[in-house]
Formats: C-alpha cells, sequence, structure tokens
C-alpha cells in the first residue's frame, strides 16, 4: 500500500483540536468524574483533579486501552450520574474517544464532556478507530491520518481520512482506489 499525505483545512475539519478546545468543563458542574487510561494520562488527570478544588471529584484510573471492563465503568458512572454531573476523559486518542462517543450515545451533552488526548508516545501514539465505509466495521490500526490501512473484515486498502465521527468514535475509511474501479 502506498502512503498518500493529505492536506488537511483545520478550519472544517472534525479532527479534535485537543490543545485549544481545554476548557474548565467543571463550570457550574457539582461533580466529576475523571477517566485516565494509563500512566501518562495520569499525570495530566492528577492536574486536572487539582484544578477542581471545591467540587466532589472521582477519579478512576485505567488501562491505556479501551476495554470492556473501562466502558462498564463508564456505564457505571453514566447510569449513576445527574444534574451538574461532568465527565472528563484523558489519554491516548482511541480509548478517549470510544469513552466520548458512548458517552454521547447514553445521553451527555459535548458541553459537560472534556475529552483531552494526551501524547502517549510509543505504539499507542497513532492508532486510532476507524470506520470503514464498506463494510461498516470498525477497526483500530496504528496509522496517522491521510494514512493507508487494510480493513480486517472486508480486506479494502482504506484511505484514514480526515473525518472524525464524535458518534462512533472513529475516522472514517474509503477505499483508495474507488474512483479507479469499474
Amino acid at each position: 500500500m502506498r502512503s498518500t499525505v493529505m492536506a488537511v483545512c483545520m478550519e472544517t475539519t472534525t479532527v479534535g483540536r485537543w490543545h485549544t478546545e481545554r476548557a474548565s468543563v467543571a463550570d457550574g458542574g457539582r461533580a466529576v468524574t475523571v477517566l485516565s487510561f494509563g500512566g501518562v494520562a495520569g499525570r495530566r488527570a492528577q492536574e486536572l483533579v487539582g484544578a477542581y478544588a471545591g467540587t466532589r471529584v472521582d477519579w478512576l484510573r485505567l488501562p491505556p486501552e479501551w476495554t470492556q471492563l473501562a466502558a462498564d465503568v463508564l456505564d457505571r458512572r453514566l447510569v449513576a450520574a445527574r444534574v451538574g454531573w461532568r465527565l472528563v476523559l484523558v489519554g491516548a486518542e482511541a480509548p478517549v474517544l470510544a469513552a466520548q462517543a458512548r458517552a454521547l450515545a447514553a445521553g451527555v451533552l459535548d458541553d459537560e464532556i472534556l475529552a483531552e488526548v494526551v501524547d502517549v508516545g510509543g505504539v499507542e501514539a497513532d492508532v486510532r478507530s476507524v470506520h470503514c465505509a464498506h463494510c461498516a466495521t470498525v477497526h483500530l490500526a496504528s496509522v496517522p491520518v491521510g494514512g493507508l490501512t487494510r480493513c480486517p473484515e472486508c480486506a479494502a486498502d482504506l484511505v484514514v481520512y480526515h473525518h472524525l465521527s464524535r458518534r462512533t468514535g472513529a475516522y472514517l475509511g474509503y477505499m483508495n482506489d474507488a474512483e479507479d474501479r469499474p
């Protein structure tokens, strides 16, 4: 597979601008749940927890990946959520986006979620969820935006487009040579 470089218009892309979207999500909130994914995220989460003085904070340290355990932990917090509850997600892109998508599906509003992606380095740095437009499956791939990955379900070579769905927590992947096919 050849790699492509894609120019991205940052004014119209749906890719998160993690460094500019940071805000105090706890404003007006009475309780905050912080989910941190992995050790590197834990350091940033600790800074955030300290910033919420005077607010009830529930900080849960999770493994670096999005797992069924993480989903279950978040689901329990979502069921217990009341007016004034806020959610802070800190970690690598893939687990943060998966948790954000799950919270949005449960009815949490964008303004009630602070999703902060930290540079975790190593293998996890470029791991992202990719939604195959051809077979509708989602898979994890170590690929930059604009790069190519193969769908494990339908074997299509996918371009990872700079469209990020908050609903699915995944980037759009479309067939690399779709225009060349009959």
